[in-house]
């Protein structure tokens, strides 16, 4: 975990960094969609008024609006699938060897450290365009154990910066974050990169544009100051740690503001919840200053 000492160096920074594409990398502001991949039944849903004894399937909302996509272009080649002993998650290049995910994807070893984590960019199945990296380093505000639940406060701070044993980044180039705003809820600003278990089994990338933030809610942790993010996107497990991101007028990048969380809200069916603000780019910052 980054230590007090740390939080003073941050303090004055802008609440945010710069993302980097590589000369040679094609720009696509929307990634090529894998149509015939889309194309699946509609999710089961219950006639209301009606009981039976099966479950509907959770926090995909109807319409689901996720796509399947292999793009080896910029942006779309700086997102890939993270694994690790227990599963895999989503995460997204922010630095040449830097990648950012859910907090609570990683391995947390009970005596400290973590067991291994690899990062595959654009990973297709077997297709790994760019190769894989395994985590040297991991920076986080909180160590978020999502085995009794994700609670506010963790939410709020789930995510992680992977320092990489090899430059990915210069392959693939990188995303910039900035901090949240709650001036964005209930735009359609945002798209999100993911690996879900019901898609392809967590080995194919999916892809929603289009995304509203509904609400935000405030927490702190060690002086940090974050926010739980409310959302009804489409996303099931696998897609923590996938980026929400957008683009800005006049910059040849996106930036990620949130990190895919949490599903079910309070309750079957309920809201998504993501991470972000503030503590989001500081750490992001902290740890390419640390470890370039």
């Amino acid at each position: 975990m980054v230590s007090e000492a740390d939080l003073a160096q941050l303090a004055d920074a802008p609440a945010e960094h710069d993302g980097y594409r590589p000369d040679d990398a094609p720009l696509r502001a929307v990634p090529q969609l894998l149509r015939p991949e889309a194309v699946r039944a509609p999710l089961w849903r219950r006639v209301p008024g009606t009981q039976d004894e099966v479950g509907e399937p959770s926090t995909v909302y109807p319409p689901d609006d996720r796509t399947v996509i292999y793009d080896t272009s910029y942006p779309w080649r700086t997102c890939g699938r993270v694994a690790t002993p227990g599963g895999s998650a989503s995460g997204v290049m922010v630095g040449r060897r830097h990648m950012i995910t859910a907090g609570h994807a990683i391995p947390w070893l009970a005596g400290g450290g973590s067991d291994w984590v690899t990062f595959t960019p654009m990973q297709y199945d077997t297709s790994t365009p760019y190769g894989s990296a395994y985590a040297t380093r991991i920076y986080v505000w909180q160590r978020v154990n999502g085995s009794d639940g994700i609670q506010s406060n963790e939410a709020a701070f789930d995510y992680a910066v992977c320092v990489l044993s090899s430059g990915l980044g210069d392959s693939t180039g990188w995303m910039g974050s900035r901090e949240y705003s709650d001036s964005w809820n209930g735009q359609a600003l945002w798209a999100h990169i993911g690996y879900p278990v019901d898609i392809g089994a967590s080995m194919r990338p999916v892809y929603t544009t289009n995304g509203i933030m509904d609400s935000t809610v405030s927490e702190t942790f060690g002086g940090r100051n974050a926010l739980r993010i409310m959302h009804r996107n489409d996303i099931k497990p696998g897609q923590s740690g996938g980026p929400y991101f957008g683009w800005w007028s006049g910059e040849s990048f996106p930036r990620v503001v949130a990190e895919q969380s949490a599903e079910n809200w309070n309750m079957a069916g309920g809201p998504n919840a993501a991470g972000g603000g503030r503590s989001l780019p500081d750490l992001i910052s902290y740890a390419i200053s640390t470890e370039p």
